[in-house]
């Protein structure tokens, strides 16, 4: 899940907070409605390379681009024969519903008359402003699809029946960089993260490594589809790497549907690597050997690649019920991977665990696919501290 979907449950609570602490739930005179507003977005920018005539690549564009929407996020997609820009567009901002005012304060020493009918309000009062947050997360949900699927749409009109040429990956990754070097000069963008995703190039990718001449920016660089080929993904690497990308994620058959999750991870600053994700047995919540190595990698990421990060680690549950509820066993399987770290030298202050029951599932519960949603995964956030 999306790190800025991860607040929803903490924002009806910030606004009762703001609502009270500004003085709206104790002030003596008559107060006014207010507004709730979703917390705005990690600044971001998406970079598509992709082919306009394949129908397929336009899906899968479309499908990214919904699922990794942004309020406020730049969107630019570009043609991968020429890179030239098919699309440009800035995500909406987020939306905003009005709030009623809340209940009077009440008076220095009350009746307990008055105290009951105070606390009736004050209680009706909060299912609005958590039926108020149901709203303005809906809206701002289709406000970001719609202007996805416009934007795609425009993208995949620009050029119809002109794209017959032969795909250039260096060409395209040129025209990103020349982009993102022009929108980074802008004072306003400084600490905006930025991702190039290269979607359904599948048969280009298997010829060779690109060579782009202009630097990437240190950007997360995403290919989808790629060859399950060792050489190949060693020579993808250390081309882009080279080029001055931040980190590249080279996405095979395998694990192509971890797209979206990939890109969103990197739109919102943070890292989470597949490796990191740690399965668990029917009811179980304590760490097996097979989860040894996922640990190592995870321990290396901490220690030696984002030595001052944070990490964020949450627990999930399959659908089956369980003893003492699965969002209690969720909680259990990200204390035991938090534990470990702990044990391993990682200090508390930098780990906060979590458990969100069987919220999320990564894939549908069938027997099939509930060992894939008794997992935890880690979110390592390197831009705090």
């Amino acid at each position: 899940m999306p790190a800025y979907a991860r607040v929803a449950s903490a924002s009806v609570g910030a606004a009762l907070v703001c609502l009270s602490g500004c003085g709206y739930l104790s002030a003596p005179h008559p107060v006014r409605s207010s507004a709730l507003t979703l917390p705005t977005a990690h600044p971001s920018a998406l970079m598509v390379i992709t082919d306009p005539d394949s129908p397929t690549a336009m899906r899968e564009t479309a499908s990214l681009v919904v699922a990794t929407a942004r309020s406020g996020e730049r969107l630019v997609i570009l043609d991968d024969q020429s890179g030239a820009i098919l699309a440009t567009s800035i995500a909406p901002p987020p939306p905003s519903v009005a709030l009623p005012a809340p209940p009077a304060a009440l008076a220095s020493h009350p009746t307990s008359f008055e105290k009951a009918r105070y606390d009736k309000a004050a209680s009706q009062y909060k299912v609005t402003v958590q039926r108020a947050e149901v709203r303005v997360r809906t809206l701002q949900k289709n406000e970001l699809e719609a202007w996805g699927t416009r934007t795609v749409a425009s993208a995949q009109a620009r050029l119809a029946g002109q794209h017959d040429g032969t795909p250039n990956i260096d060409a395209s990754l040129d025209a990103a960089a020349a982009d993102l070097s022009s929108m980074h000069q802008i004072a306003a963008t400084a600490g905006t993260s930025t991702v190039i995703a290269l979607v359904g190039l599948g048969g280009v990718i298997a010829r060779s490594a690109p060579v782009p001449s202009a630097r990437l920016q240190a950007s997360t660089v995403v290919v989808d589809d790629f060859p399950d080929s060792s050489a190949m993904e060693a020579a993808w690497q250390a081309s882009l790497l080279q080029a001055g990308a931040g980190r590249v994620m080279l996405l095979t058959s395998a694990i192509d549907d971890r797209l979206a999750f990939v890109v969103g991870q990197a739109l919102d600053a943070t890292v989470t690597d597949t490796l990191t994700n740690v399965l668990f047995g029917p009811g179980q919540y304590k760490l097996t050997g097979s989860a040894l190595s996922p640990l190592r990698q995870l321990l290396y990421l901490l220690t030696v690649r984002y030595p001052d990060a944070t990490a964020t680690i949450v627990g999930y549950t399959d659908d089956l019920p369980t003893p003492g509820g699965n969002l209690q066993l969720s909680e259990l399987r990200a204390q035991a991977v938090d534990q470990w770290l702990a044990a391993h030298g990682i200090a508390n202050d930098r780990l906060q665990a979590f458990g969100y029951g069987d919220a999320d599932p990564a894939a549908p519960n069938t027997l099939d696919g509930q060992p894939l949603n008794r997992r935890v995964d880690i979110i390592i956030d390197p831009t705090l501290s």
